[in-house]
């Protein structure tokens, strides 16, 4: 009877020692820290690390023409008295612009990027230093809404102290001054015959000495 006992005992004990290699084997697959291999080993199931290639930036869009506002010298964030270097800081001109024509043809040491070209020109220099801004369009115009249309007497009423004086070609110009920053309205009209209802034809600025108010031909 003993030696059935212990063969109960033994058998029991091969039992619990088979449940518990069970457990540990059953507990080593759940592991999220390894992954079976087909040749054996294991494997890290934790994420690599990976490197993102570094994008450009993309270049600042343009200012709409509307955006920029005019005050005397300068015309946004261009003033008059700009080397070429600083003008093109600015994103708003091209450099060593040909102007078209038989009779025009030659190339200009600044012009304004297409989105402004058909309102705003410029003047310069030789060597590309900004001397005059003109506006010919409906925009730009002044903080006070003042441009191309505006009538003598919205630019009076504003600039109460501003000149009157004749300008080229038998027309009239009321220029406003800023220390040594001039900005000028030309009416077609001339001393004589200008009113209060005269609309203004176009507007320039500059720096150091009054805009003249007259574009020639080319």
């Amino acid at each position: 009877m003993s030696v059935v006992r212990g063969s109960a005992v033994a058998t029991s004990r091969l039992w619990v020692v088979a449940a518990v290699a069970a457990l540990t084997l059953a507990a080593c697959s759940d592991s999220p820290e390894e992954t079976p291999d087909p040749t054996g080993s294991t494997t890290s199931a934790s994420p690599s690390a990976t490197t993102e290639s570094p994008t450009a930036e993309a270049p600042a869009p343009l200012p709409a023409i509307e955006e920029l506002t005019v005050v005397p010298g300068a015309v946004g964030p261009v003033t008059t008295g700009m080397s070429k270097d600083e003008a093109l800081a600015t994103g708003l001109f091209d450099a060593d612009v040909e102007v078209p024509g038989e009779e025009c043809g030659r190339t200009e040491p600044l012009g304004w990027k297409s989105a402004y070209a058909s309102s705003l020109d410029v003047l310069t220099k030789e060597d590309g230093t900004v001397v005059s801004l003109g506006v010919r369009g409906e925009q730009p115009r002044t903080a006070d809404g003042l441009g191309v249309g505006s009538t003598l007497k919205d630019v009076t009423g504003v600039y109460e102290t501003a000149e009157m004086t004749e300008a080229g070609y038998g027309q009239t110009g009321v220029f406003v001054t800023e220390g040594d920053a001039w900005l000028g309205f030309l009416f077609a009209e001339d001393t004589e015959a200008v009113g209060p209802t005269s609309k203004v034809l176009m507007l320039e600025v500059t720096t150091g000495t009054r805009p003249d108010l007259m574009r020639d031909g080319c």
